[in-house]
């Protein structure tokens, strides 16, 4: 494939754990980070810029405008941001 295995499973943790965010709710940053594996808040953020160039919490804003903006769009439910 092409990938490491170290860079598979963080690419599928991540994954993963975007999938369980629900920005239409409160978000507990720390307890989705210790249910998603990550050892602590401070690495899932880490792990979140490295993917995304975002913080988590400037993300939820981003996907939050989306969604606000484009109702019923087709990524509307995707989970990534199309900013």
């Amino acid at each position: 494939m092409g990938v490491t295995p170290k860079r598979l499973a963080r690419t599928y943790r991540f994954s993963a754990t975007v999938f369980a965010i629900d920005p239409a709710g409160p978000i507990d940053w720390g307890d989705l980070a210790g249910g998603a594996g990550y050892f602590d808040q401070a690495h899932f953020g880490h792990e979140f810029r490295a993917f995304t160039g975002l913080t988590p919490t400037r993300y939820v804003e981003v996907r939050r405008r989306f969604l606000r903006e484009h109702p019923g769009h087709v990524f509307d439910g995707w989970p990534l941001p199309a900013d």
